[in-house]
């Protein structure tokens, strides 16, 4: 299933996540509202907004590539690879809590808890520390390692996005 968004939400999006929190939820082409924060998002929630899997792994990945574009704006803003690679960590972050804050079912957002649990240690995700010591074990260094903590932030679970048509 191909979802469509709105392009203005996509670009709303992009330039909330590039350029500061965002204080409205985006909405898709169906009309419902997308959460820029997993706060929102529970909020969303109480108050009857519900979203299939494949519309919320659609927005996860409408969040991560916000990273791509506001890289390049922070290059060109002068900031370092350390505090870019900071700020694209803390997107895919909570992107990730986001998503999960919109998903209805308890065991479904457990089991995906218990993988990054055994996965990172952590049932939210590896830590920016993590990231960076995995990095300099495979031979990085210096602002190559948060280069790279730049370009993992914006890949995806292929499968992922295979199961649900994105």
């Amino acid at each position: 299933m191909k979802l469509r968004f709105r392009s203005s939400g996509i670009v709303a999006l992009i330039l909330a996540f590039g350029c500061g929190p965002s204080s409205a939820p985006i909405e898709v082409a169906s009309g419902k509202p997308l959460p820029a924060s997993s706060a929102q998002a529970l909020g969303l929630k109480t108050s009857g907004t519900a979203w299939t899997n494949a519309e919320i792994r659609a927005h996860y990945l409408v969040l991560v590539a916000a990273i791509g574009l506001a890289n390049a704006d922070w290059k060109r803003q002068g900031l370092s690879a350390e505090e870019r690679a900071h700020r694209a960590f803390q997107i895919r972050h909570d992107a990730r809590s986001t998503c999960r804050a919109m998903m209805t079912d308890a065991h479904e957002v457990a089991a995906l808890e218990q993988r990054d649990q055994e996965k990172y240690g952590h049932p939210d995700g590896p830590r920016f520390e993590e990231l960076a010591a995995r990095e300099a074990a495979k031979g990085l260094s210096g602002d190559a390692v948060f280069e790279a903590i730049v370009e993992s932030a914006q890949r995806t679970n292929k499968a992922m996005n295979d199961m649900y048509g994105l």
